[in-house]
């Protein structure tokens, strides 16, 4: 709290400075009217000072009244399908007339250390302005992106308040993992805010200018060996001179899971199951016996305490919670000094008790012009987060639908009810402990730059980051009071502290050349770069305390069961790298890149690399021959590259021969002693990845329309695998360099932009077609991960990474006979049983006969975001989804009631019997899972279309602003994860989660309300 104090000091000096600056200047005011060619109104029109903050908006009739600092500063006059038009401020009423066009080409796009203009860049690259995240209420900037750029995909698999699962892939995975949740390798693009190296967790949306994805390796190679998995560059934004912009904005939301499992009622639930111990010749138990179930049902409507139903968790524990967000910033200053500064706070609760998170953020931007050459910024940024949470949350999402049955939720008297089975997900709730989280994030980011001469630049940059974690991860005793049933303890409680601090430096150096001659156009870069991280980490355990108020860990149990334990780690790299533009007209580009990497990760010859990349585009339309074409087709250029990049994100120390504590017998004394397990591989090195790209940019009919195409082919080498070793050499095999992977894709995105008079259209639609598949597993594999029960995973050659595997199926037996005939997967197979498949004909059906069933990663993603704009009012929705993924059902929602776990209403009247043969499921048994083990009648199809947002906003009218001195005021209502459609909506199931037991914390859908304000 502390470094937080200081950063609120420091960000309210600047304020003050800023303040007192830019308030002493002489003010005046303008007014005016925009047009199109036609004379009609242009609403929504943006007014603005030349390189200075803030501004206004026409209204519906195209008028607007402006505050400007002086006589004689240049207005700009801006919209979306028109050309940009300046004009000195003076007296009298002022008349503009914007030109139907666009400017999209000459916009200017974040690249590798550095910018450039759209219509000359020849790579990859997608970007995104910082206002177009900002249409949804979020709790991470991951969910603002997705749907957003094509060749981004990004899964939503969790609404936990702080800990929002939203893994980020780009253009497929390059490299293996053992994991459906991506969490198993490094697999996310290399994320640099302002140019440091950061998560996206680390920045404010508010905070954001604009987001630049660089795609192929002509984009990323200048990234060098942390680049393999492509690049993400935020640019946070910055103060313009001018009159002081105060800014606001703010929400209030109110959250609910996007889906909710519904279990089958009651008396289907008795009969499932009655049938099921028939179906194993057992005789039921109570209360499945013929003669129990109308007892049983009608005890429950009239007695549910003694009569409770089976799995009544869902509608018991979650529930709507709220959601709040405020940023305020204030920016301005003069030419010589000007800052930004913001301030943000969130507070999110969750859809289950005792889930939080709270958020306070802090940052300050400032840049100082020291003399007509130096140029100096200094970038502050301070985030604390607090989240908790209940003890054991996955364990309680389990107990939802497994291991719960029969159970009284909570008695009248607020005790907890047991069941068969001792376990309530309430109590564990309420009750059980907590897991609490403290985190602190620090960034500091100071950058020089000196114009040596005209067209020579040198930029020097020194970034500090460190983050500081706390957990208290605490368990209490409880125990149940459900006396009628079972009584189940839990005796022990304890505590679990740990501290976790990582803190990383960054030095960068660029030299920029740019010159024109003529007709040519030339630009160099070459640059420096080192990054140093750091990490400590220690946790501690005690057990036993006095009660479960006293929480001090040196109050547990000295004894045997304490424990402790600790680890530092740190690596470094050093870098240099180039780039080398040439274009000849503006018609015929070329671009070169290349960085040399040396990592620590690595020893001897393999610790550096070089990493190379090139590209060249032609502008067809700017040839003489396409004259006849530019009215229809205004823009149209080829681009194509090539390179390589790598991927450094292998175990640290890997080429070390590392020691095990060892603890061995000597003398009938226990003896400590340390033996080396694995071997040591010191030919370790990255993993690389070469890449083609060919692309296709065009504008039609006055730039209103806009196309990109790209066509991708990259291939993944030196992917680390365990190859096998002789056993006589008495170690583990460590990791080799030695697996290839594939990744081949197309993208598309058209856009459109128009205005027709008050009435404004926007549109912009993606698709993303991605084929992943193994090429070489050096002669290992195939690897096969997961049970016969649960998810069942693949890595082999020519499949994708991390398939579903298990047997394909024809239906069910119709009847014994034909059950007796036929191959089985288990003896005694009867009617209803399912029909596994004898893939390889050899008379019986094992783990030879298993097959590839599906993707866990999806072939195709795809998006779009629409406006639509009528006088003061806009309807902002966004589509998002994705196609050819799957899921496999597992756990109680896979098992149809065999361990009496939660069966899902899609089963009612819907597994087999003589009179339902063609149901959807196989005949129900008990504690006999022949026919739920991995098929394809369980891997379901996730693909979906989802309405990710939409968001209607009143903007006031400007004219009534300016007399109460407010420059811009809006009002909305959105809603988030409003449709879904899908084939797993007969599940109630979000298909975005990950397949297995679904423990998971749900997605969440938000319906909010929000304001912005500016000043």
């Amino acid at each position: 709290m502390k470094k937080l104090k200081l950063a609120f000091a420091g960000l309210w000096l600047a304020l003050c400075l800023t303040s007192t600056f830019v308030f002493a200047q002489t003010e005046i005011t303008v007014s005016g009217r925009v047009k199109d060619e036609k004379g009609n109104p242009v609403t929504g029109a943006t007014v603005s000072v030349k390189g200075g903050s803030g501004g206004t908006s026409t209204d519906a009739d195209g008028r607007f009244t402006l505050r400007v600092p002086r006589r004689g500063v240049v207005l700009v006059f801006s919209s979306v399908g028109y050309d940009q038009q300046e004009m000195k401020a003076g007296s009298g009423l002022v008349e503009v007339t914007l030109a139907q066009g666009g400017r999209q080409l000459d916009d200017v796009v974040v690249v590798g250390y550095g910018t450039q203009k759209r219509v000359s860049m020849t790579s990859a690259v997608a970007s995104i302005a910082g206002k177009d995240l900002t249409t949804r209420p979020i709790s991470s900037l991951e969910q603002a992106l997705q749907g957003k750029l094509p060749g981004l995909t990004i899964l939503d698999k969790g609404g936990q308040p702080g800990n929002s699962n939203t893994p980020i892939v780009l253009r497929g995975v390059n490299t293996l993992y053992t994991s459906e949740d991506l969490s198993g390798a490094s697999v996310a693009p290399l994320v640099l805010i302002d140019g440091v190296e950061q998560p996206f967790s680390n920045v404010n949306p508010d905070d954001i200018d604009n987001i630049s994805v660089l795609k192929d390796a002509s984009s990323t190679a200048i990234y060098g060996s942390r680049a393999s998995n492509g690049v993400i560059l935020i640019t946070t934004k910055r103060a313009k001179s001018g009159k002081a912009l105060v800014t606001y904005s703010g929400y209030y939301g109110r959250q609910r899971s996007v889906s909710q499992p519904k279990p089958m009622d009651l008396a289907s639930y008795l009969r499932l199951e009655n049938t099921a111990y028939k179906n194993v010749g057992s005789t039921p138990p109570k209360p499945y016996r013929d003669q129990d179930i109308d007892a049983y049902i009608q005890g429950n409507k009239t007695d549910p305490i003694h009569y409770p139903l089976p799995y009544d968790w869902y509608s018991r524990a979650f529930h709507s919670a709220g959601q709040t967000n405020h940023t305020v910033s204030i920016s301005g200053g003069s030419d010589n000094f000007k800052g930004r500064a913001s301030v943000r706070f969130q507070d999110q609760d969750g859809i289950l008790d005792n889930t939080n998170s709270k958020l306070a953020e802090a940052r300050v931007n400032t840049d100082l012009r020291v003399s007509s050459k130096i140029n100096v910024s200094m970038d502050i940024d301070y985030r604390y987060e607090n989240d908790r949470n209940p003890y054991g949350l996955a364990n309680i999402l389990q107990f939802m639908t497994q291991n719960a049955i029969w159970t009284v939720p909570r008695y009248p008297n607020g005790d907890y009810g047991g069941g068969t089975q001792g376990n309530n997900p309430l109590l564990l709730i309420d009750k059980g402990g907590y897991n609490h989280q403290e985190s602190g994030y620090f960034i500091g980011n100071l950058k020089g730059v000196w114009q040596i001469v005209k067209g020579l630049t040198f930029t020097t940059q020194f970034a500090s980051h460190s983050t500081n974690i706390s957990g208290k991860l605490y368990q209490n005793t409880w125990n149940t009071q459900d006396s009628n049933v079972v009584k189940k303890s839990n005796l022990h409680n304890m505590l679990t502290e740990s501290r976790n601090d990582n803190r990383d430096y960054t030095i960068n150096n660029l030299l920029d050349y740019s010159k024109s001659f003529g007709d040519h156009g030339l630009k160099v870069l070459v640059g420096y770069s080192q990054i140093q991280y750091t990490s400590h980490s220690l946790s501690a355990y005690r057990q036993d305390f006095y009660n479960n108020d006293v929480q001090s860990l040196s109050a547990g149990a000295n004894d045997a069961t304490k424990d402790n334990s600790g680890a530092d780690a740190g690596w470094g790299l050093r870098s240099y790298f180039g780039r080398a533009n040439y274009a000849y007209k503006d018609k015929y580009l070329f671009e070169a890149n290349g960085r040399f990497d040396g990592s620590s990760r690595f020893t001897g010859k393999n610790q550096y690399s070089f990493f190379p990349s090139f590209s060249a585009g032609w502008r067809l339309s700017q040839e003489k021959f396409w004259d006849g074409f530019s009215d229809k087709v205004n823009e149209l250029k080829l681009r194509g590259s090539y390179g390589k990049t790598g991927n450094q994100a292998v175990a640290l120390y890997s080429y070390f021969p590392t020691l095990s504590l060892l603890t061995y017998d000597f003398n009938n004394l226990a003896a400590q002693g340390y033996i080396q397990t694995t071997v040591a591989n010191q030919n370790i090195t990255w993993e690389s990845t070469t890449a083609a790209d060919v692309g296709l940019d065009a504008s039609f009919l006055h730039n209103r329309i806009m196309l990109t195409v790209d066509y991708y082919k990259k291939r993944t080498s030196g992917i680390l695998l365990t190859l096998p070793v002789p056993g006589t050499l008495g170690l583990q095999a460590g990791p080799q360099n030695a697996g290839k992977v594939d990744n081949t894709g197309i993208e598309f995105t058209l856009g459109t932009r128009n205005r027709f008079g008050k009435f404004g259209v926007d549109a912009t639609v993606n698709l993303a077609i991605n084929t992943n598949k193994v090429v070489d597993l050096a002669g290992t594999g195939p690897f096969y991960y997961g049970t016969d029960q649960n998810p069942r995973y693949t890595i082999q050659e020519g499949y994708p990474i991390y398939s579903f595997w298990g047997y394909k199926t024809a239906g069910f037996f119709q009847s014994d006979a034909e059950a007796a005939a036929g191959t089985f997967y288990l003896r005694n197979a009867k009617a209803g049983d399912t029909r596994y498949l004898d893939l390889n004909k050899d008379g019986k059906i094992d783990a030879n006969d298993q097959a590839y069933l599906g993707n866990t990663f999806p072939k195709y993603t795809f998006g779009g975001a629409f406006s639509f704009s009528y006088s003061s009012f806009s309807l902002n929705f966004a589509l998002q989804g994705v196609g050819k993924v799957s899921m496999r059902m597992a756990g109680a929602f896979g098992q149809g009631g065999n361990y009496e776990g939660m069966v899902p209403d899609i089963y009612t009247n819907n597994y087999w019997t003589p009179d339902n043969p063609n149901a959807e499921f196989a005949r129900p048994t008990k504690q006999d899972l022949r026919n739920q083990t991995n098929n394809d009648r369980l891997v379901l199809d996730a693909s979906y279309l989802r309405v990710k947002n939409a968001q209607l906003v009143y903007r006031f009218p400007s004219r009534w602003l300016q007399k109460a001195g407010i420059g811009q005021a809006s009002v909305y209502v959105s809603g988030t994860n409003l449709l879904t459609f899908s084939k797993l909506n007969k599940w109630h199931i979000d298909p975005e989660s990950m397949s297995g037991v679904q423990n998971y914390y749900p997605q969440i859908s938000v319906y909010s309300l929000g304001f912005n304000l500016s000043l």
